[in-house]
């Protein structure tokens, strides 16, 4: 991402204000429609550069979703896009998420009263795209200055700094960025794990009580590593976005299992896990592919084309009981998918968006 400073500020208008953030506190009343009640929700970042916020969709039974209100985060977005996954990030009633446009990161609380703001803190870097959480601790990744920072927060969503939690990513030999695209904690909490688009290189990070050890850097099987995600017994599975491909790996000891086997689309770029499935959103296919999870962490294409998207997906997120995919598409719209039990995908509808390019999707 080679965004500045001066071009995400110019791109602030009260326009985008007024059109982007509906409510600055607001409630998002409960759906009925004709599946009954929601039994969850999706989280979009707008990541307009006048004002970010968030929109929540309400998520029927069958998947349908419907947009009900955007509340401000209190910090800037990019007003194009970031280029990442895990731009929101979500901890049991806490939704945490990056502003590109003032290097922050903010905190908001799902209560009985709708989505609230709670706090927002610098993330001590430029440009954050990706936050990862857990218990209590969070890491911000900042791709305009290759770190990432850690940060602390409550049961309320209150934030705190983490002093002396800053690190630095491996330098580019080649020059520039390494135009880091994601960062997670490990499902055990004991790594962070960090992709590199321009280096090709898979970073990780030992945590001991919060804070990360230095940045150990690892070859990508394949070229481009961009979005990643976790099997349940923690092979990290990442998509390949210039080879169209997605590989697995052990994590402790870093060992690649299966090394960039092709989906037969383009720009595989997001990645997400619903039980054995793994599924790559695609962006210059305008497609999903689904790959089986074996016990070992290995990978098999199961479909190439398990479901088509509309123009520009951009982003992606499964609900928590594993049986909704959500894809974020170009014009802020989500497409919502039923996830069966052989792994495939049918249609659930669209629902009408208000983002400003990739920044950041998340379900409950």
């Amino acid at each position: 991402m080679k965004t500045t400073r001066t071009s995400v500020l110019a791109a602030v208008t009260a326009t985008t204000a007024a059109v982007m953030l509906v409510a600055s506190t607001g409630t998002a009343s409960a759906h009925e429609g004709s599946a009954g009640r929601p039994v969850g929700h999706v989280y979009e970042a707008t990541n307009a550069a006048g004002g970010n916020g968030v929109t929540v969709f309400d998520r029927d039974p069958d998947g349908t979703l419907h947009p009900t209100v955007t509340v401000a985060t209190g910090g800037l977005g990019a007003g194009a896009s970031l280029h990442s996954q895990g731009g929101i990030a979500r901890d049991g009633r806490i939704i945490f998420v990056v502003n590109a446009g003032d290097d922050s990161v903010s905190a908001l609380a799902s209560t009985r009263h709708g989505l609230v703001l709670r706090d927002r803190i610098s993330t001590g870097g430029d440009f954050p795209v990706s936050v990862t959480v857990r218990n209590g601790v969070g890491y911000v990744l900042n791709q305009g200055n290759d770190t990432i920072r850690g940060f602390r927060y409550d049961a309320d969503g209150r934030l705190h700094r983490l002093p002396g939690s800053t690190r630095a990513l491996t330098p580019n030999a080649a020059g520039g960025t390494t135009d880091a695209a994601q960062i997670s904690f490990t499902p055990d909490g004991r790594s962070l794990v960090v992709t590199e688009k321009a280096t090709n290189r898979i970073e990780t990070f030992g945590v001991v009580r919060g804070y990360a050890g230095d940045a150990r850097p690892h070859a990508s099987a394949g070229t481009t590593p961009y979005g990643f995600d976790f099997d349940r017994r923690g092979h990290l599975i990442v998509s390949e976005a210039a080879t169209g491909s997605a590989s697995s790996y052990r994590v402790q000891p870093f060992d690649a299992v299966t090394s960039a086997l092709s989906d037969t689309q383009k720009a595989a770029c997001w990645l997400v896990v619903a039980g054995d499935w793994a599924y790559v959103v695609n962006a210059a296919s305008t497609s999903i592919s689904s790959y089986r999870l074996a016990h070992d962490g290995s990978l098999v294409l199961e479909a190439a084309v398990a479901a088509t998207t509309g123009a520009g997906p951009t982003d992606a997120a499964v609900s928590s009981d594993g049986r909704t995919l959500s894809v974020r598409l170009g014009d802020g719209s989500l497409s919502s998918f039923q996830i069966g039990a052989d792994g495939g995908l049918s249609s659930a509808g669209t629902a009408a968006g208000t983002a400003y390019g990739t920044s950041g999707l998340v379900a409950d």
